[in-house]
Formats: structure tokens, sequence, C-alpha cells
């Protein structure tokens, strides 16, 4: 997760008019405070649009960031469902 925060907010600040960047980085900063214990609702898990955005906006052409997004996505939603956590290869 921390990784995803840190490209994501590497490629707002090269480009502060895309308006998706700042979506991310709320979806992983609520993620990220779900893991490490100060955000308690994890209800919100479920509401995520971190994978999707992933595959729609960065598949082609930033395959790094959409593979770090992916990543988060996948823990957030295992967490979501109340299954262990298996970090991606």
């Amino acid at each position: 997760v921390q990784k995803a925060i840190e490209l994501t907010a590497n490629r707002r600040n090269a480009c502060p008019q895309f308006p998706v960047y700042d979506l991310l980085l709320k979806q992983l900063d609520y993620v990220k405070a779900v893991f490490d214990g100060s955000e308690t609702d994890k209800s919100r898990l479920h509401q995520l649009s971190i994978g999707a955005i992933a595959s729609k906006e960065f598949e082609e052409n930033d395959p790094e960031l959409a593979r770090a997004l992916k990543d988060a996505y996948y823990v957030a939603i295992q967490s979501a469902r109340g299954l262990k956590i298996q970090l991606p290869d």
C-alpha cells in the first residue's frame, strides 16, 4: 500500500491537473489507515475503485503504477472479506 501511495503521489506531483490521482490517494490513505489501526470502520473497503482505475487508466501507459495499485486493492479486498492477507508476488 505504501508503494502505491508513493508512486501515486509522485505522479500527482508531476501532473496535478489529473484529478484521478487525488481520488486514488484518498482511497489508499484510507486502506493504510485500516491496516495501521487508525481507522476502525472497514465498511468502505467494499467500495474501493482502485483496481478498476488501475486497469482502465494506467494498465497500458504506466504499468508500474497499475501493478502497485492492483496489489494494494488485492490486499484491501482480502481484508474486506475477512480473509488472511496474502501478499501478491
